[in-house]
């Protein structure tokens, strides 16, 4: 199984940025003027063992497991950090395939709609350029009501992930995919309302994934996706019915289990 983008050295690295420890894929993030912390582990290719963690004297653990991972005993059902759901195109697949397994309206705007697009790798990137998405993708928050990163953290972001994160943006949007063990993650996305009556998001979104594999990707997730089992996602609604109009299947996680600790 492909390891997750939460357990790679540039996720690792932004969380650092963030003020959290890291230690073997796992995030500490110490409680001002306590001495306790507060502990997160998203996505490990394996549990690591509880008694190791007790130096960092964690009052709260969660936990985010794997596909196809077991709940760890003794902790209990939570409200997920990471979407729980999400699907994954199979970029083995040749184009005209993954065309094909488009929704028609989607393949109808893909050939019917042309926009300039320039891609630039997060080593590469210009402040301009991430300055000019940036105002996008905060409009789009202040309009849809979701609270997003700041520019800081953005920059931050991308400077992390340098090689393996790709901006593609045109005039009216953009969309920031990361790379990590040969799967590219659909991350930050934006457009303005003249865009998305150009189908920006739809041609930013076909340039991501023909370029995923020209990097011999062999998966694209598009990171997230309306899960039933939490009612908090389901305004995801309209994103969720764009992500699902590029085909793919549907992967859902165990979901996210916490514990208290008495210090």
């Amino acid at each position: 199984m492909a390891r997750d983008l939460r357990q790679s050295p540039g996720y690792a690295a932004y969380m650092r940025s963030l003020g959290w420890q890291v230690t073997d894929g796992v995030f500490i993030k110490p409680i001002p003027f306590l001495p306790f912390t507060l502990i997160k582990i998203q996505r490990p290719s394996r549990l690591p063992k509880l008694s190791a963690l007790k130096k960092f004297r964690p009052v709260y653990i969660s936990i985010e497991p794997q596909l196809g991972a077991k709940p760890p005993k003794g902790f209990k059902p939570t409200t997920p950090l990471l979407p729980s759901k999400t699907v994954r195109l199979n970029l083995t697949l040749r184009l005209p395939r993954l065309l094909a397994g488009m929704h028609p309206k989607t393949r109808y705007n893909l050939k019917k709609h042309q926009l300039p697009v320039k891609i630039f790798r997060g080593d590469k990137v210009s402040a301009s350029v991430l300055e000019s998405f940036f105002q996008i993708y905060r409009h789009n928050s202040r309009r849809q009501h979701f609270w997003g990163v700041n520019f800081t953290q953005l920059k931050s972001f991308v400077a992390c992930f340098g090689k393996n994160a790709y901006l593609v943006v045109c005039r009216e949007g953009g969309l920031l995919t990361l790379v990590y063990d040969k799967i590219a993650y659909y991350s930050h996305n934006a457009a303005t309302i003249k865009g998305r009556q150009q189908f920006a998001p739809t041609i930013l979104t076909w340039k991501a994934i023909k370029l995923s594999k020209k990097l011999k990707c062999h998966t694209f997730d598009f990171e997230g996706v309306t899960d039933e089992r939490f009612p908090l996602t389901n305004k995801w609604a309209g994103f969720t019915r764009f992500k699902r109009s590029f085909g793919g299947k549907t992967v859902q996680y165990p979901g996210a289990f916490a514990k208290w600790l008495l210090p």
